[in-house]
């Protein structure tokens, strides 16, 4: 028997002041989005060969367009059971028919909590909010006027195609909406959803609009970074619903197949740099999260001594899942991570950050692109046992020369002698650099005794979730067990090499950007693909979301989020509606009855509302975006954050007082750019230039945000450098991906001085 489900699990949708500019989201890892018609079909390059990319993310008024998540149906049976995108016209069964797919429902309920939620303070809540924890508008009695809820809207692939989230409750529900002279900017509407000629889902979020309902002298004021009382703005998220409707033959009549469960949106606010990866991914975390917590991969992380025959573990039986979890778990020594799929991507993304930050140019020169440093990736991709026929080819030839392309062709007894490993201390001393568990307010390990490092930074230098107060403190960033697990092995040596395989051509192979542009082969891969573009930390409070993503007790299975089914399903079941002679049409569906208005609390067990995810973040947004470039962290001990030498007139303290001035996520929140201003003589001319032009990180700056955002340009790769094919390569086990690329305009290996940029008063 065939299921269905709805991929991705967790789509990402993204602001944008246009009034009918919009893009696709992209669904691969450092992507652009894709450009569509005025009905959200996909445009197609003129050979047919793959999606127009988006490199204009503005529209002819210089205003930001909208990111569009799109969702689809997959189907699971026999045939494909890793499951396929169904297609209006298909066959389908289910509920003891089959038939002709002939229309898709789509049902999408959004919300925003924020108002109402409980101040953000750090981590704290992250396990759970004391009774004494304060709320956002404390004084206001009547919370529930402080959510924005729209109501759900049900849309179909034929006659009623498109819906908005605005203040009518489309004539049906009763709405609640801020005040309506909120200053600087009203809120009507938290978006629209649509769907395309293929039946495909769209939803479009808001206009990225945000207001204060105080008035007075000095209003409207922003005084926090996350927790401004009065203020509302028009990021939101919830469920996603769908309903397959057939022709059956058996019957004559049209039948209903209920997809298995819901997917969420969630909507965000727009990613300026989209091409540069986040020293990590929300993916990445969730991947984690998954194999450590719901035995998603137990080959690679599981019992002791079960490796030999990996145990299947039913995520949804919780009594195996706690058996599972409640024994001596480990992960698998004997696993070989990929170079170029799984290590160097991870070790690449210091190098992109020297396009959105001059600030730490001088400690970045180990991680030059060009010089390589110790980043060189012939040498520290090169494996136990192997010797290239060349000596060290010039990092900065590599994929260039054609020539070189026998530098990675070993002889049998090159590759079984395991004492030739004259990289083995490059590849230790990265490792040793990197921050582990426990290690999240350690600058330097120079006065812990056997200190592995010795007078440098832990990487990756970034803040953590929490430098700024004393409570569940974490300083700087850490990468997560899994990819900290398949460095190690890195380091140690047990790893494979795909170019020493022959399994990926050096010639053509882009090591300088080194993410799959294939679009997803099933909705697994879908899933991923659109994750790996949000920001995985750090969380205070974040990017599209915080540190509330990495609660097990909020997702159903792997990549999709438990739902209050009172509040997602459709007001029939498919078998009521199969019972009834004359099924209700769309238009009547959305008579939703709503008992209770939404809650101001949380049920984990009962599943997540509309507005649940996005209820941690700041309000307005434009605050937390504004402030979040660098943050000065005092280092002088790793116990503390903050010391107080005035207090006793301790001048000693005062003396060895040491701060440092960090970054929050540059791929996400740029804090310079090397703009390309021109060519002389066919070479680029650059220069560094303020990103946010002189919207300064204060609480004044703030304001100006909330007016200005939609000004700021969108970091993007030269669009004048050449395409570059790539031949479709796979290895011999299913964990890896096609690395067939469309052409884009990347750099095979790109110079700090070719970066571009988008502004609304120029071209590039």
């Amino acid at each position: 028997m065939a299921t269905y489900k709805i991929h991705p699990g967790i789509g990402i949708a993204r602001v944008g002041n246009s009034d009918t500019g919009f893009y696709l989201a992209p669904e691969v890892p450092a992507g652009l989005p894709h450009a569509c018609d005025a009905a959200g079909n996909p445009l197609l390059t003129d050979d047919l060969s793959g999606p127009v990319l988006v490199k204009n993310f503005k529209d002819k008024n210089g205003r930001i367009k909208r990111q569009a998540a799109r969702f689809q149906v997959f189907v699971y049976d026999d045939e494909t059971p890793h499951g396929r995108p169904l297609k209006l016209g298909d066959a389908v069964e289910g509920g003891g028919n089959r038939g002709k797919l002939i229309d898709i429902q789509w049902r999408v309920y959004l919300a925003n909590k924020k108002s109402s939620w409980y101040e953000f303070n750090t981590r704290s809540g992250e396990h759970g909010y004391a009774a004494i924890h304060p709320r956002r508008n404390a004084a206001v009695e009547n919370r529930d006027r402080l959510v924005i809820d729209p109501g759900p809207r049900t849309i179909n692939s034929t006659d009623s195609r498109r819906a908005s989230f605005d203040r009518s409750g489309n004539g049906v529900y009763a709405a609640t909406f801020p005040p309506q002279d909120l200053k600087p900017h009203g809120i009507d509407t938290l978006g629209e959803i649509m769907t395309d000629d293929s039946g495909r889902l769209l939803v479009l979020g808001g206009l990225g609009r945000s207001g204060s309902e105080k008035t007075g002298p000095g209003e409207p004021h922003i005084s926090h970074y996350a927790n401004n009382d009065g203020w509302y703005d028009d990021i939101s998220d919830g469920p996603v619903m769908a309903r397959l409707a057939m022709y059956s033959d058996q019957v004559g009549a049209i039948r209903y197949i209920d997809v298995e469960y819901p997917a969420w949106a969630v909507v965000a606010y727009p990613r300026f740099v989209p091409q540069i990866h986040d020293m990590i991914t929300m993916d990445e975390v969730l991947y984690d999260l998954f194999l450590r917590e719901f035995a998603y991969d137990t080959g690679l992380y599981g019992r002791l001594g079960s490796f030999a025959c990996p145990e299947t573990i039913p995520v949804r039986n919780q009594t195996a899942l706690s058996q599972w979890l409640a024994s001596r778990l480990t992960w698998n020594k004997d696993f070989k991570p990929w170079f170029y799929r799984d290590i160097w991507p991870i070790l690449f993304r210091p190098n992109e950050f020297l396009y959105l930050s001059d600030i730490l140019a001088q400690s970045n020169f180990p991680h030059d692109q060009e010089q390589r440093g110790t980043f060189d990736p012939v040498k520290i991709g090169q494996t136990p046992g192997y010797k290239p026929k060349h000596a060290d080819p010039k990092p900065a030839d590599i994929c260039r020369d054609a020539s070189l392309g026998e530098a990675f062709t070993a002889t049998s007894q090159h590759r079984d002698d395991q004492s030739h490993d004259p990289y083995r201390p490059m590849r230790q001393f990265l490792f040793d650099l990197l921050r582990r568990s426990g290690e999240d307010n350690e600058f330097k390990l120079e006065d812990k005794v056997g200190s592995r490092v010795h007078n440098l930074p832990l990487m990756p230098l970034l803040c953590g979730d929490n430098p700024l107060t004393n409570e569940v403190v974490t300083k700087f960033l850490r990468l997560t067990d899994y990819q900290l697990f398949i460095l190690k092995q890195w380091a140690e040596g047990q790893f494979i090499n795909e170019m020493e395989q022959d399994w990926i051509n050096c010639k053509t192979y882009p090591v300088f950007f080194p993410y799959p542009q294939t679009p997803p082969k099933n909705g697994r891969e879908l899933d991923r693909g659109v994750l790996s573009n949000a920001l995985g930390g750090a969380f205070c409070p974040g990017g599209e979301l915080n540190w509330i993503i990495r609660n097990p007790s909020i997702y159903w299975e792997p990549y999709r989020i438990k739902a209050d089914r009172s509040l997602s399903d459709f007001l029939q079941s498919a078998a009521q509606a199969n019972a009834n002679r004359q099924p209700p049409s769309v238009i009547e569906e959305l008579s939703f009855s709503v008992n209770n208005p939404l809650s101001q609390d949380n049920d984990f067990a009962t599943g997540l509302q509309p507005g649940d995810l996005t209820k941690y973040m700041a309000v307005p947004w434009q605050a937390d975006f504004n402030e979040c470039t660098t943050n000065t962290i005092n280092i002088t001990y790793a116990d503390w954050n903050t010391i107080n030498p005035g207090g006793d007139n301790d001048q000693r303290l005062k003396r060895e007082e040491k701060m440092w001035d960090t970054l929050w996520w540059p791929a996400h929140r740029p804090l310079q750019s090397s703009e390309l201003t021109g060519f002389n003589n066919g070479q680029p001319v650059t220069t560094w230039t303020d990103w946010s032009r002189g919207i300064q990180q204060t609480y004044a700056g703030d304001l100006k945000m909330v007016e200005d955002w939609w000004k700021l340009g969108f970091i993007i790769r030269n669009p004048y450098m050449p395409n570059i094919d790539i031949t479709p390569s796979t290895g011999p086990d299913g964990r890896y991906y096609s690395i067939e690329r469309y052409g884009s305009g990347h750099l095979t290996a790109p110079d700090p001085q070719l970066s571009a940029i988008i502004n609304p008063d120029k071209k590039t």
